[in-house]
């Protein structure tokens, strides 16, 4: 079927005597004056075949597709479906929604202008139909909503965010409050089980004395890891440099955690081992405290995924440019979302849901910050059942920074 031409601009009526009319005198038609206003609009105005191809496109319109004129425009835009929309289908949707109501208003589309950019639009667009209801084509304006749908987005992405922050900070309550509420409980209810206890009962006193012993201990660990984050989250950990001979300085941290209630003989269920390029000592200029926070915290993770048949394995690197101090465990591992978690302040909030994360998620964050304090950094490299490997880098001069 041969679509009827769109009605010549030139050839529109008058407006009807009751309309405002220009000043007496004024001699210019009236469809000289529609074909300005045509030409000369600030929006897009367009008409369109039904099946997609551009019959008239204004200058404005042109220049907001990216083109130098209009006639550039139609000679290069010939499919308006595949050439212009970004979605696919979505030219589609554009017609189904006119043949359904003949009119559609802030009609929002990607599209792709001349040089490749994408740009948002809002068409708002009639049908043109003949006298016998046959759609002949259709004509709208174009105006560009790329500020609007980006801030849009924006807003959108906020709002996800803080969401997300909410949750987080809900469950991150809730698992200190359980961190916190736990040994409590033990120590209160050993406590009221020794007072119940008589004088001859000397063997469940002690038991539970352990008990208290070690849900104290949990307690103070837990508290100590939210101070420590807090002090060099904030920049007051404070530091002080000492000559340290590495291989014993572990040895002793080893032998330290094994005793008391941190788990007896754990100093057998670690081996040291020593790679250098020379025989001579290990020898680092650091602060002892924040390496031996930090070398504890590795060596707890490492045993405390570890099964107990498995040595966890330090190994210190030796180099001129510095020492490695790397932790190597035979546990069940991480993932790679645990993994990247971890390195997270918090990290086991988002996953205590989903794996079986326990505690603050704060042990590696606080390495991660000590190692940059010592002028260092922190890897991890682990895969499920395969273990993991926490490598300690450090610089042979010391270099602390804040």
């Amino acid at each position: 079927m041969t679509v009827p031409s769109p009605v010549p601009l030139d050839t529109l009526p008058a407006r009807p005597p009751a309309e405002p009319a220009f000043a007496a005198g004024d001699e210019t038609h009236s469809g000289d004056r529609y074909r300005r206003l045509f030409e000369q609009a600030p929006w897009g105005l367009f008409q369109t075949t039904i099946d997609g191809r551009y019959l008239d496109a204004n200058p404005a319109l042109a220049r907001l597709y990216g083109y130098d004129s209009r006639e550039d425009m139609l000679g290069a835009l010939t499919d308006i479906g595949a050439q212009l929309y970004v979605d696919p289908g979505r030219r589609e949707a554009f017609v189904t929604e006119m043949r359904a109501r003949g009119v559609i208003q802030g009609f929002e589309s990607r599209i792709r202008r001349r040089d490749g950019t994408i740009i948002w639009i809002a068409e708002t667009c009639r049908e043109v139909r003949d006298a016998n209801g046959q759609p002949l084509y259709y004509e709208g304006t174009v105006e560009e909503i790329t500020i609007r749908k980006e801030a849009e987005q924006a807003l959108r992405a906020a709002n996800e965010k803080a969401q997300r922050a909410n949750e987080a900070k809900e469950r991150f309550l809730a698992l200190v409050t359980h961190e916190l509420r736990t040994p409590l409980h033990a120590i209160l209810g050993f406590g009221d089980l020794i007072a119940q206890l008589d004088q001859d009962e000397v063997a469940e006193r002690d038991d539970y004395l352990r008990e208290i012993t070690g849900a104290g201990n949990r307690l103070l660990r837990t508290i100590n890891r939210l101070l420590d984050y807090t002090r060099l989250a904030s920049g007051a950990a404070t530091s002080e440099l000492q000559l340290i001979e590495v291989e014993p300085f572990i040895a002793r941290l080893i032998r330290q955690m094994g005793g008391g209630q941190m788990g007896g003989g754990r100093e057998k269920r670690v081996r040291i081992q020593h790679e250098a390029e020379t025989t001579a000592p290990c020898v680092l200029e650091v602060d002892g405290n924040l390496l031996n926070r930090a070398l504890t915290e590795l060596l707890t993770n490492a045993l405390a995924y570890s099964p107990p048949e498995q040595v966890v394995v330090v190994e210190i690197g030796q180099r001129r440019e510095g020492v490695t101090l790397r932790v190597i465990d035979q546990g069940r591992g991480m993932s790679a979302e645990e993994l990247q978690a971890a390195a997270v302040p918090f990290g086991s909030v988002i996953l205590q849901a989903r794996s079986r994360q326990q505690g603050l998620g704060l042990g590696l964050p606080i390495v991660q910050s000590i190692a940059a304090m010592l002028g260092g950094h922190l890897d991890l490299t682990s895969s499920l059942l395969n273990g993991t490997v926490a490598t300690l880098y450090l610089p042979t001069q010391p270099a602390l920074s804040p």
